[in-house]
């Protein structure tokens, strides 16, 4: 099923399990992805912690992740020739995309 989504895998890690430890001492194992931009910028983490960089959701909600770094998205796919996911795609860019599609029509 990796195939199907070659394009997370952009901006995602691979789903792995993590074990990440509360300031009270206890601490929780989860199942997730990594955003790898969110994770590598130092400004975002110390703001909001490592632990929001690690999504839980399904691929439906990691796509509306991505919506946040639509830019580096559309180079990596670009980049790698992958197709871009519809969910993936800002509303506002995916609506001027099929308006450009139906001029050309």
């Amino acid at each position: 099923k990796k195939w199907n989504t070659k394009d997370l895998l952009t901006i995602f890690s691979d789903t792995i399990t993590v074990k990440f430890t509360r300031p009270d001492g206890t601490s929780e194992t989860l199942r997730g992805q990594w955003c790898m931009i969110c994770k590598d910028n130092d400004v975002f983490v110390q703001k909001n912690g490592v632990r929001k960089t690690f999504h839980l959701g399904s691929n439906s909600l990691c796509h509306q992740h991505i919506h946040l770094h639509y830019k580096e998205y559309q180079q990596q796919c670009a980049d790698g020739n992958i197709t871009e996911n519809e969910h993936a795609i800002p509303r506002d860019v995916l609506a001027a995309k099929k308006g450009q599609v139906k001029l050309a029509q």
